[in-house]
């Protein structure tokens, strides 16, 4: 630690300033110019005609540019290949940037090695389409998918930060620009090739910037004090206190006595919580992504909420003084409060600090500010006993009702955590009341607290639960209008993109199809019977759900539900929609909602149990038949075993196997009672072991005649072995109606069966047109009427 005088200040600053930071913002463009260089090269694989067309006009307008200006053009390109490096070399030994330099020439090299590798793999790779994608050509011999020149002037220029310089970033951009027009009008390379190999080398000079970092333009502690000093604010002294998200924290000392604290933001460390910020915004609703990135965001953020949560009367350190301190940082003054956070306080909080954090939270819901980080480290208990709020960074005024809410569940997280579930819950009843506490309850869920919460969540996992319970328990009347918190789930996102991958996937499997062909060679005979045992599905599951419930069902309704959990599957992976839509019926036919999800649990596992019990049964009758061969490609066999073998491992370690445990109870305790019940009526037993056999049988058949509308080749049992094994494929896949997977799994599994494979993937085809696309229409129809008559 070194102190060090300026004027009249003791400055003491123990290492909050770096030499060298990793920037944020740097890691951010580089993950945005990852995903730019992947979209321009799949728009351009994709859309190869358009871009094709895209190129010639460019080339040809640039052909009838005139003489003297692509004269020019290839004088600065090739002039100003060498002359620009050696120039901006030879400005940053001038200002004695030596490390900076060598990193640049690194830079340039590392993406010229990348992009001839990636250019030597494309070449090799034989794709004509590539080529002429990259190169605009399909001759190997003279084809350069990539620029090295442009590439490695990008990454040199982002490393030596040559574009954050007056006049030199504009002779970098004439000198770039000029190089890529010589290359169009020589025809050396497309647009796209262009493109990509420009994308390249800003994310490589990104990415060696942000690993090896970047000289801190911080201001230091003197050039505070004299910014503080400018403000009418003289200090005598200015202590490092610790290093925030977004910049520094000092305690400071005035020459009359008064103690301040200091927040210094810094435009070096702009980006940081910008992945944070995104996932808030994209999973929450009226998430507004908190302060943003930027230093000036920032700033005018905390300031602003300071001067709303003091003008609405609730404690907090008062904004004394705001104030750039160059053109990299800027600082905010507070008011001094001595005292403890809550998370320092070292012992479980009194009635009278509980009451005071809950006050602080009434006061800024009928103020209507989301603070949005109500943590024990932002109580702050003072010397004199009252209790302040701090971390103003990432609140928001006029904030909605989602927000309010979010703020309040966190408040009843954090204080629960720092006194016990029922003593933090007591005394927001007295603050709030029964009504203004239980606003909290459906914002009771993990995504939406801070990250700080639930990382405390990991070791008190059942707290949540408990605060539910508690407050249901001492509230039996209270009723809460529920609002949705999240806006996408990981799974929609998931499914949005599987099914993207899918669905292009079967149109490129449908492409090769003849639909007209396929339905004048198959036999309409089985195609009726396939469609028969398609509808005895539904009559199936209609028993298997009747007869897991041991209370009687109108079975009408209940064949309805059925149809309407076909088009459910068309926005959900299959199991997901047919459960959803079968707890939701049986709610709506009176049974509690837990009976109900127990009741469909034990459908699913009787479903489950049926289908290993069939496809045991049907490897053995396979097997044993002297008709089927079944050779399943080396490379699927080598997969299985890895998989299985990986699986095995992990579970021997303690961690994964009480996971799966966690995963696993919750489902037995469902079903065992509700078997234990159905015990009592073994009839009603009988019925749903009938119908999930039923339902599997139904399914195999469908497949059966899909078949035998084309071909007589395969046995029966090889063709239900295909249908078990591949419709677990379809169970697994997080796409809608298991859509691609399920089609790659049976049209594979038929092939390997002996099956022709322009016969194998017809078959495929005409199997889910009758079990997933025509249910689907009356599954639209019934889910109306459902809904019509209150039923769904």
């Amino acid at each position: 630690m070194a102190p060090t005088a300026s004027n009249s200040t003791l400055v003491i600053e123990d290492a909050v300033i770096d030499r060298r930071l990793r920037r944020p913002a740097d890691l951010a463009r580089f993950a945005f110019t990852v995903i730019a260089i992947v979209v321009v090269g799949l728009l351009a694989f994709l859309a190869q005609s358009t871009t094709t067309g895209i190129d010639q006009d460019i080339s040809q307008g640039a052909n009838r540019l005139p003489g003297p200006i692509i004269l020019i053009t290839n004088l600065v390109s090739g002039f100003g290949a060498l002359i620009f490096p050696a120039a901006a070399a030879l400005d940053l030994l001038i200002r004695k940037r030596t490390r900076q330099l060598v990193e640049s020439i690194a830079a340039l090299l590392v993406t010229v090695v990348i992009l001839s590798t990636s250019s030597w793999a494309l070449i090799q790779s034989g794709s004509e389409r590539l080529l002429l994608t990259f190169a605009g050509t399909t001759d190997p011999a003279t084809a350069v998918p990539f620029s090295i020149v442009v590439g490695g002037l990008a990454a040199f220029t982002t490393v030596a930060r040559i574009m954050s310089r007056p006049r030199w970033n504009v002779v970098a951009g004439i000198v770039i620009g000029s190089i890529a027009l010589a290359n169009i009008v020589s025809g050396g390379v497309t647009a796209a090739g262009l493109g990509i190999s420009l994308l390249a080398g800003w994310a490589t000079g990104l990415l060696i910037r942000y690993l090896l970092g970047t000289d801190t333009t911080r201001p230091s502690g003197n050039e505070i004090a004299k910014a503080m000093t400018a403000l009418g604010l003289p200090l005598t002294l200015l202590r490092a206190a610790e290093v925030l998200e977004s910049g520094r924290k000092y305690d400071a000392s005035t020459t009359d006595g008064q103690r301040i604290d200091l927040i210094v933001l810094d435009r070096d460390l702009e980006g940081a919580g910008l992945a944070q910020a995104i996932y808030r915004s994209v999973r929450l609703r009226d998430d507004s992504a908190g302060s943003g990135t930027s230093m000036r965001r920032r700033l005018e953020r905390i300031a602003l909420n300071s001067w709303a949560i003091s003008t609405a009367g609730i404690p907090t350190q008062h904004l004394i003084a705001v104030a750039e301190v160059g053109p990299d940082a800027a600082v905010l003054a507070f008011q001094h409060v001595p005292g403890r956070t809550f998370d320092s306080v070292g012992h479980t909080l009194g009635d009278a600090e509980l009451a005071g954090a809950w006050e602080i939270v009434r006061d800024l819901q009928s103020a209507r500010i989301a603070h949005r980080a109500l943590i024990a480290e932002n109580f702050l208990q003072a010397n004199d006993g009252k209790v302040y709020i701090q971390g103003l960074e990432d609140g928001t005024i006029a904030a909605s009702e989602v927000l309010l809410r979010i703020d309040l569940a966190e408040a009843l997280v954090t204080l629960s955590l720092a006194a016990d579930p029922v003593r933090a819950i007591q005394a927001g009843r007295v603050v709030l009341g029964d009504a203004g506490l239980a606003r909290a309850l459906p914002a009771l869920q993990p995504v939406a607290l801070s990250p700080n919460t639930r990382a405390q969540l990991k070791e008190n996992r059942e707290l949540l639960t408990t605060l539910r319970a508690t407050i249901l328990q001492n509230l039996p009347e209270t009723d809460v209008e529920e609002i949705e918190i999240e806006r996408v789930k990981p799974r929609t996102l998931v499914t949005i993109f599987a099914g993207t991958i899918a669905a292009y996937l079967l149109l490129t499997q449908l492409g090769q199809v003849n639909f007209a062909e396929v339905f004048r060679v198959a036999n309409t005979s089985w195609l009726l019977i396939g469609l028969g045992f398609s509808a005895l599905t539904y009559v199936a599951a209609t028993l298997a759900l009747s007869g897991v419930v041991p209370e009687r069902l109108s079975f009408w309704k209940t064949f309805q539900a059925q149809w309407a959990a076909s088009f459910a599957t068309l926005v959900a992976p299959p199991t997901l929609g047919s459960v959803a839509i079968n707890v939701r019926y049986l709610s709506k036919q009176g049974m509690h909602t837990a009976l109900a999800g127990a009741s469909v649990a034990v459908a699913q596992a009787m479903a489950f149990f049926s289908h290993i019990f069939l496809l045991f049964i049907a490897v053995i009758v396979a097997g044993t038949s002297s008709d089927f061969s079944f050779r399943p490609p080396r490379t699927a066999i080598i997969v299985f075993l890895v998989v299985a073998l990986s699986a095995s491992a992990l579970f021997t370690i303690p961690n994964v196997r009480r996971w799966a445990t966690e995963k696993i109870q919750p489902i037995f305790s469902q079903v065992l009672p509700r078997l234990s019940s159905l015990a009592n009526q073994p009839a009603k037993l009988v019925t749903g072991v009938f119908g999930v056999l039923l339902l599997n049988i139904a399914y195999c058949a469908c497949l059966v005649a899909s078949v035998r509308a084309f071909t007589t080749d395969a046995s029966v049992a090889a063709i239900a072995l295909v249908y078990l094994a591949g419709s677990v494929v379809g169970q697994a896949a997080p796409t809608p109606g298991g859509l691609g997977a399920v089609e790659a799994a049976l049209a594979a599994g038929l092939t390997a069966a002996g099956i022709d494979p322009g016969i194998a993937i017809s078959a495929t085809l005409v199997f889910r047109l009758m079990t997933f696309w025509i249910p689907t229409i009356p599954g639209w129809f019934a889910f109306q009427n459902l809904q019509r008559t209150g039923d769904l």
